[in-house]
């Protein structure tokens, strides 16, 4: 049994979070890990910036709260940049390259993706061109752990490798063989003023209704399920949804929600600007009073399709 079904739950406020970790998201560090178990909750600041394209099979998740970041990507083949202002929400597929940016100091995201499974590879990659990204440098895959820990050895091999020295390729730039394929076909919808998007379903969310966000962009991911909650309304989660997945719940606007997940401990309040993760094989119940907005994240794996032969 896992500990957290037996232990209540405690809400964190991000921005009191953010302020007593202030010191790690300045250079070099820039980021701060809140929550790690089948979703990683991260905070990442700025400045900082990269010359590698990031590529993992699991999708993720941006929602920047102060500050802008640059995303360059490459969808269906071509570069495209994409811009993240603060208050937006924007969600990467898996296996599409990217190079997250994050030119403005004091600047702050958060992002959330799934744990890697057993057997799972990322992959960094530079290519000759950083302003047309139309052919790969440098690509090495490799086991992600910790990004903290497993990308700084795949960097440092790419600085000390030919490739680095002479901007030119050899025949051992690429490996031969793929665990993996890149994402060719997606093209992602652009991120989305939050508050905007609330406004737009206002009605419905005032009636207690779920908003379901990735099936209203059309999201070609099929990773994430972003839900927008409002009030009145009570949400019981058990059987599948809640014992294979955690889930992430961020209270928007509106009085505090109460999650309860133990017959004899009162709720946990979940407050405006707060956040908090559910464990998963926890079965609980979500009450939101009227007024009440919230997201609701939670990430599945999906299968690649199979590499080329």
């Amino acid at each position: 049994r896992r500990p957290g079904r037996f232990l209540r739950m405690q809400a964190t406020n991000i921005d009191e979070w953010a302020a007593e970790h202030q010191a790690s998201f300045a250079p070099p560090i820039c980021n701060k890990l809140m929550h790690k178990g089948q979703l990683s909750v991260m905070f990442v600041g700025g400045p900082n910036s990269r010359t590698d394209f990031h590529v993992e099979q699991g999708a993720e998740l941006f929602l920047q709260l102060r500050g802008c970041m640059q995303l360059p990507t490459i969808q269906a083949g071509k570069l495209k940049v994409v811009s993240i202002p603060a208050g937006h929400l924007f969600v990467l597929p898996g296996r599409v390259p990217h190079s997250p940016q994050r030119p403005e100091e004091g600047s702050l995201g958060m992002v959330i993706e799934r744990e890697r499974v057993a057997g799972e590879m990322d992959a960094l990659r530079w290519y000759t061109d950083f302003a047309v990204c139309d052919q790969v440098l440098y690509e090495r895959f490799f086991r992600c752990e910790d990004l903290a820990k497993d990308l700084p050895p795949v960097v440092k091999a790419f600085k000390a490798s030919p490739e680095c020295e002479s901007g030119a390729r050899t025949e051992t730039s690429v490996p031969s063989e793929r665990p993996f394929e890149d994402d060719l076909t997606s093209l992602v919808p652009d991120p989305i003023l939050l508050s905007s998007f609330v406004a737009t379903h206002a009605a419905a969310l005032k009636d207690g209704q779920e908003v379901d966000v990735m099936a209203t962009l059309a999201h070609p991911d099929t990773e994430f399920s972003v839900r927008l909650v409002g009030g009145p309304s009570m949400q019981e989660v058990s059987g599948t949804a809640s014992f294979e997945h955690e889930t992430f719940y961020y209270q928007l606007g509106g009085d505090a929600v109460e999650i309860a997940h133990l017959p004899d401990c009162p709720p946990s309040l979940v407050e405006q600007g707060e956040c908090m993760v559910v464990a998963r094989g926890t079965s609980h119940t979500v009450t939101r009073p009227f007024g009440s907005i919230g997201l609701v994240i939670q990430q599945r794996r999906r299968d690649p399709p199979a590499p080329s032969a």
